[in-house]
């Protein structure tokens, strides 16, 4: 995994020596027991690191730990979803289906870098976003979301890769 970016957050020498190990494709660790188990580990080893430390950035934590960032999630975190499926504490981050959010606490979204310099422009001139920004800027998110054929049913911000 590339571990660099504009985006990426800074990494402890310990942190980067997991997350080098850590395979980030959950479809690769099917039918695969031993390793998505030692996979698991790797991650609650890391995870446990970046919470020690605050590591992960404010907004990324809310995303998977706050219902309000999760639109469509029936008033549930993306946290709260793991654990109604049964799936509770640092198991969760053992569980395959979450190293597409250790990805985005990471590396930030994964988006083309033309959608996140646009969106970051258009923010820009809005100085201090008010109430009265959130419609356009919601009509340029959906804009881009079509342009790039960008997956919106999985939300902007992690999910399946884009194509180029």
């Amino acid at each position: 995994m590339t571990l660099t970016g504009a985006d990426a957050i800074e990494l402890t020498p310990l942190e980067r020596e997991l997350a080098e190990q850590i395979e980030m494709d959950a479809h690769a660790l099917r039918d695969c027991g031993e390793h998505a188990r030692a996979n698991g580990e790797l991650v609650c080893g890391l995870m446990r690191s970046l919470i020690a430390r605050k590591g992960i950035p404010e907004v990324r934590a809310r995303f998977f730990n706050d219902a309000n960032y999760n639109v469509g999630g029936r008033g549930r975190s993306r946290r709260e979803t793991f654990e109604k499926n049964g799936t509770r504490g640092e198991d969760i981050f053992r569980h395959p289906h979450f190293l597409v959010y250790l990805r985005y606490f990471l590396l930030g979204a994964d988006l083309p870098d033309a959608v996140k310099a646009g969106f970051t422009a258009e923010v820009a001139k809005c100085g201090h976003v008010t109430s009265g920004d959130i419609v356009p800027l919601g009509a340029l998110a959906r804009q881009q979301t079509r342009a790039h054929r960008l997956d919106a049913a999985r939300g902007c911000c992690v999910g399946r890769p884009y194509t180029q």
